[in-house]
């Protein structure tokens, strides 16, 4: 394992309206398979609560988070967070840089743990807890039954449970995942799959957020740093999301997970699955659902009122 450690603030996006939070520190560390992956931590004033750790979801990247970065620093908390592999301004898998790719979701538990174990817990203060959001949430889940006793408690956004609104995916989708790994076709688009396109900056076309201040700063963001920006998943990508999310679903699971659990559901989600989140808030051993009714998938980047409700929820674990 190699981890460089030369701080290199200017690897973060700066954008009129995102300014860099204070205490910004970054660094790029190195997996085993040599993927090169960046990591990011911010320290205020007050870091008496211990530190929060931000699993982010698909597509996403580190700046995206500041405004939510600043909300955890208000709160007395240091922040620590990274770009997964294969986004952001980590390595891409493949050549296209746009394709959303991975070889085994098992990449990005490991990912985490090694940004645990070489950049957080030497450098940010105990004790820890976790925001993940979508598909980070899948790989947050993974991690808490992986390395219990990590985090103090866990709050979820929209975790990635089950894809589109269905627990379990259609046949047609588990079919053509299989087809997928037997004809070798991993690195293809999803079907109707494509690069970054135009009318991925368009908010009206957008079922992420409603709020269109916000959908414009990331818009920004992306226009400011192309190399940020990501197109759809790759077939190999869907293959091992539904192969972790039967790992969730699998009997014994959830019920082994013993840390504090909040999930917040949006009602209005058409990416993740909100009845996965109930089955699996009731076999989680302190588990609880808080419900957003009229909210869309991203809860951190929603209208006002959507993000009270999740930060009320944050603040009463």
């Amino acid at each position: 394992m190699t981890t460089t450690a030369k701080s290199n603030p200017a690897t973060l996006v700066v954008t009129e309206h995102d300014p860099v939070p204070p205490g910004a520190h970054t660094e790029w560390l190195t997996a085993r398979d040599g993927t090169r992956f960046r990591v990011a931590r911010f320290s205020g004033p007050d870091t008496s609560r211990g530190t929060a750790v931000i699993l982010n979801g698909r597509s996403e990247f580190i700046e995206k988070y500041f405004e939510t970065v600043g909300d955890l620093l208000e709160r007395g908390y240091a922040v620590a967070t990274l770009d997964w592999r294969g986004q952001g301004h980590s390595d891409r898998a493949l050549d296209n840089p746009h394709k959303g790719h991975v070889e085994d979701f098992d990449l990005f538990v490991s990912d985490l743990q090694q940004t645990f174990a070489s950049f957080i817990e030497p450098n940010c203060p105990a004790p820890y807890r976790a925001l993940c959001h979508s598909m980070g949430g899948n790989i947050g889940l993974r991690y808490l039954a992986e390395y219990p006793g990590v985090f103090e408690s866990v709050v979820f956004s929209a975790p990635m449970w089950g894809i589109g609104r269905s627990v379990q995916p259609a046949l047609w989708m588990r079919g053509v995942a299989a087809a997928t790994d037997w004809f070798g076709l991993h690195e293809r688009y999803l079907p109707g799959g494509r690069n970054y396109h135009e009318d991925d900056r368009v908010f009206e076309k957008n079922v992420l957020t409603q709020d269109p201040d916000r959908f414009a700063r990331f818009v920004a963001q992306s226009d400011a740093e192309p190399a940020l920006r990501l197109g759809s998943p790759t077939l190999g990508w869907v293959y091992e999301a539904f192969r972790s999310i039967d790992a969730i679903h699998a009997p014994g699971f959830a019920e082994a997970i013993e840390t504090p659990i909040c999930v917040c559901s949006a009602g209005r989600d058409t990416l993740v699955s909100g009845e996965a989140h109930r089955l699996v808030v009731e076999r989680l051993p302190q588990g609880q659902l808080v419900e957003v009714p009229d909210a869309r998938h991203e809860l951190l980047m929603e209208l006002n009122r959507h993000r009270d409700r999740f930060w009320a929820a944050f603040d009463a674990m």
